[in-house]
């Protein structure tokens, strides 16, 4: 676990999304005081001067979004949704998305977590490969190969609507973020829903990360209608599924990432080519 006082990385940053949560609460940047002594005349004393301002860093930024957001950031999901704001500890699993409003810088992030009473809690976040300082992640690391949802352009308005508008077939809170799950699971897979693939083995994907504190920006917040889904893949034991954005992920150690792109050339192999399904319905595998 990444405690307060613990040493980390940040792995994924989006600074325009944390500069508009601080603008939309009143969070300012104020500048730390730098202060140096320098010697007084003679030689006697000493006088304060040369004081310089010292931008905050990502962790003093970071503090502050959560100080200010406070219970909003929900963690137990013992409350109902929805929610507009959600932190925690954990796994966190990247890959690609090429559907979205960031094209082919796209990703998505998916958590897995529970609630205080044990309820299965799924997030599915839509950032951009440019949040993650360094670059760690290209592309071309991540072929784009295997199934691809339909459900692409619903996503797509959802992330730059934030949440407020749905033209889409799934046309309902539930079947959208039933899609969205699906696309985090299974995107690039040659068997959707099989438990036992190795995500690397599947196209699209990039890496997984664990020991993680992640902060993220909540679009839509459902908890499914049970007597409605009979999940028979990877999704059973659904709950409750959050969509949105993710705002940071900090990580304790380098050592915490597993990239996929090493997996595939210690392996010498890539995931095979498989006939692209974009643009079809596949209603029936959701």
């Amino acid at each position: 676990m990444v405690r307060e006082a613990d040493a980390g990385s940040y792995l994924y940053w989006s600074e325009r999304r944390v500069d508009e949560i601080a603008s939309d609460n009143g969070v300012t940047w104020d500048s730390q005081l730098s202060w140096t002594l320098k010697a007084a005349p003679q030689g006697v004393g000493a006088e304060v001067g040369n004081r310089e301002r010292a931008g905050l860093t990502r962790r003093e930024k970071a503090r502050k979004i959560e100080r200010v957001i406070g219970d909003q950031a929900v963690s137990a999901f013992n409350a109902p949704p929805p929610a507009r704001f959600a932190k925690g500890v954990g796994q966190v699993r990247i890959a690609r998305f090429t559907g979205g409003p960031e094209r082919d810088k796209g990703a998505v992030l998916h958590v897995r977590t529970s609630s205080v009473d044990g309820r299965q809690v799924d997030l599915v976040l839509f950032g951009s490969l440019d949040s993650f300082p360094g670059h760690p992640f290209r592309p071309s690391d991540a072929p784009a190969a295997g199934w691809f949802s339909s459900a692409w352009y619903a996503i797509a308005e959802l992330l730059e609507s934030r949440g407020t508008r749905n033209t889409s077939q799934w046309d309902d809170p539930e079947s959208l973020s039933v899609e969205a799950l699906h696309i985090a699971l299974n995107q690039g897979s040659e068997h959707p829903g099989i438990d036992h693939e190795e995500p690397w083995t599947r196209g699209l994907t990039l890496a997984h990360a664990h020991d993680c504190e992640w902060f993220a920006q909540i679009y839509t917040d459902v908890e499914l209608t049970q007597s409605r889904w009979d999940f028979r893949d990877n999704r059973r034991g659904a709950d409750r599924i959050l969509i949105g954005a993710p705002v940071w992920v900090r990580t304790a150690s380098p050592d915490s990432v597993t990239r996929y792109a090493e997996l595939r050339r210690a392996a010498g192999r890539r995931p095979r080519r498989l006939l692209s399904l974009r643009g079809s319905r596949r209603r029936g595998a959701s």
